[in-house]
Formats: structure tokens, sequence, C-alpha cells
């Protein structure tokens, strides 16, 4: 039985490794011909994973000062995404050859923000930020893992110790992806901005966190690596349930101003997106799937007591994460080119496998080193 599992494993792993090459490959294909659609689906791939990878941490470290004992698996789960950030950094690193493509204010600089819109120093802001993050993140999570392992005063160090590290992770963290919200994702369009767009990009990012730690949680737990009760895992889908909200009053907070200020430079964003197709209609599936269904399956869940059966939760999680994937798409497309279609094809299709690939596999070989006790 253990060697049939392991040969599955195996496998598994194959098929992923060979996805990951085939979407590195469409990927140097796509740039050849068409660049601008292969670099705009590599950005909404990297930030989306990226987030997923950094969040997860996060998470953990917000259980950590909020002292949350209901559940030490699940924050141990939630810091077993970091090892996809060995290979985000590298990923990180392509984007910048892609800086001409996706950033006209590379080769047409816009005079009025040149202070802060140029390559030097939105590669160091960003540079600095993402290795200090990164840092952060790992010596977190390392101490997380060892959480429990100590005699009392070792222990009682320890968390002292994980305290400040989980304060700092939690700064830097709001700090540097509210950067790739302004950075990577505002100014590809650097005529349009929006002063709440920074806290919108966490929050939702925030979101994407729970919904893959519900995942996580599930299968840790059918698969006997982790018990963690149904209340456990029903405040994880209290979390879900929080944060979609969080997103959705973020997004209305900065639709209402725009809309009430009435600024061309501004609403023109709006229009594109939600006045025009093919935009319009994704944009009522992420308002459906990221907000609606989840909302509604969500309240209903939270009002008895905990369900044995997760199935639904699972099904909700995905939604969440499909629509904010979705969502960046949208967010992204559009502002590199305003007659873009949607970027369905088989380049964009294989990138994406290729990165939920490597988001799966180098999680699977940060488990196998570390072999933490979840």
């Amino acid at each position: 039985m253990t060697e049939a599992r392991g040969d599955s494993s195996k496998g598994v792993s194959l098929l992923l490794a060979a996805v990951a090459a085939a979407g590195a490959l469409a990927f140097v294909v796509g740039v050849s011909r068409s660049a601008e659609r292969t670099w705009a689906i590599y950005l909404v791939n990297l930030l989306f994973w990226s987030g997923l990878a950094l969040t997860g941490p996060a998470i953990s470290g917000i259980m950590e000062l909020m002292e949350a004992r209901w559940s030490p698996s699940v924050k141990r789960i939630a810091l077993t995404t970091a090892g996809f950030l060995p290979v985000s950094f590298v990923l990180f690193l392509i984007l910048f050859s892609g800086r001409a493509i996706l950033y006209p204010w590379v080769t047409n600089p816009v005079p009025v923000k040149a202070a802060w819109l140029n390559v030097p120093f939105m590669a160091a802001r960003l540079g600095l930020g993402i290795l200090v993050l990164y840092a952060i993140t790992f010596a977190f999570v390392r101490a997380g893992f060892r959480e429990g392992k100590g005699d009392p005063e070792t222990e009682r160090r320890e968390r002292r110790r994980r305290a400040m590290l989980a304060t700092i992770l939690l700064f830097v963290y709001v700090i540097v992806l509210s950067l790739f919200g302004f950075d990577l994702v505002m100014s590809i369009d650097p005529k349009w901005y929006s002063g709440l767009f920074g806290g919108y990009f966490v929050v939702s990012t925030l979101y994407t966190g729970f919904a893959l730690l519900a995942i996580l949680t599930v299968r840790a737990n059918a698969a006997g690596l982790a018990a963690v009760p149904p209340a456990g895992v029903q405040d994880v889908a209290k979390l879900i349930l929080a944060t979609s909200t969080l997103w959705m009053y973020f997004f209305w907070s900065q639709y209402l101003v725009i809309w009430y200020g009435n600024v061309p430079v501004e609403t023109k964003f709006f229009l594109q997106r939600f006045f025009a197709d093919p935009w319009r209609v994704l944009a009522i599936v992420i308002l459906l799937a990221g907000w609606v269904l989840p909302f509604s399956y969500l309240l209903k869940r939270l009002t008895g007591r905990p369900p044995e059966r997760h199935r639904p939760l699972v099904v909700v999680a995905v939604l969440g994460l499909s629509a904010i994937f979705l969502e960046r798409v949208m967010l992204v497309v559009p502002s590199l080119s305003p007659t873009a279609a949607l970027p369905a094809g088989i380049v964009e299709v294989l990138v994406t496998a290729g990165f939920f690939s490597l988001f799966v596999l180098s999680r699977q070989w940060f488990l196998a080193r570390l072999r933490p006790n979840l």
C-alpha cells in the first residue's frame, strides 16, 4: 500500500513537472509571437501565486499575535505555502526583462509622475521590499515550525521571537503588497490612479489566502496529516466570509468615490471594465463567484453547528480563488490593450497551468525537506 502510494505520488510529480515545462515553453514561444499578451498573463500569474505564497505565513502571523489557540494545525498548515517563494523570487527577476512591454512609462515617461515612475527607483523599492519580506517570511516559518519543541523556558523565548517576527512580517507584508498593487498593476495605465488601490490589492490577496487555507486544511485532514476538528474548519470558513465581504467593501468604497467624483481620467477605468464587452460579462462572473455565492452559502453554513463534511466549503473556496484570479486578469489586460480579447488562448492556458504546477511542486518539496508535524 505504501509503495503504491509512493509510486502514485511520483507519477503526479512527474506530470506536474511536465506541465511546468510545457508552460515555460509556451511562455518562450508566446513572447516571440505575441509579447504583450504573454507578459500580461505572466504578470497575472506571478502576482496571484506569489500572493498566495506570502499570505499563508501572514495568516499564521495574525494567529500568532492574536494568540489564536483554536487550531495549532491550521497555523502550521498556513506556513507551508512559503515553499513557492524561492521560485517566485526567480520569476520576479524574469519579470524585469518585460518591463518595457508591460509599462509604457518606461519608454514614454510621464513628467508629472517621473519622480516615482522610473525604472531605477521602481526596481530598487520592489527589489528591496521583496528581499526583506521573503527573508522575514522564511525566518518566521522556521520559528513557527519549532513551536512546542523545547522546554518551557526555551518556548517562552521562542514565543517572544515569533511575536516580534510576526509583527515585522505583517507590517512589511502590507507595504510590499500595496507596492505590488500600485507599481505592478496600477502603473500599467499611468494616467489612472486610486489612492485606495494598494489596500484593495492587499485585502483581495488576503481573501485568496484564507480560501486556499480552507482547501489545504480539508485535504490535510483527509490525508491524515492533521486533525483539525469541524469547529476549526468552521473558523476558517468564518474568515473566508469576513475577507470576501471586506474585499467587496473595498471595491465599493473605491467605486463610489470615483463615481461621485466623475473625473474622466478615473471613470474610464470602470467604464471599460463594467460597460464594455467582453469585460462586462467577466465582471459579473467575478461578482457572483467571488462574493454573491460564497456569501450566500457561508452565511447559511455559519448559523448552525459545524458540519462534518466540507465539500461545499472547498467548492466555495475554489470559486473565490478563481474569482480573484479573473479579477487580476481584468485589472491587467485591459490596461495593456483596451481592445484586447479575453486571454484564453493555448499560450495563456499553458502558462497558467505551469504556474499552478510550480506552486504545487515547490510546496511538496518544501514539505519533504522540512517534514513539519502539522
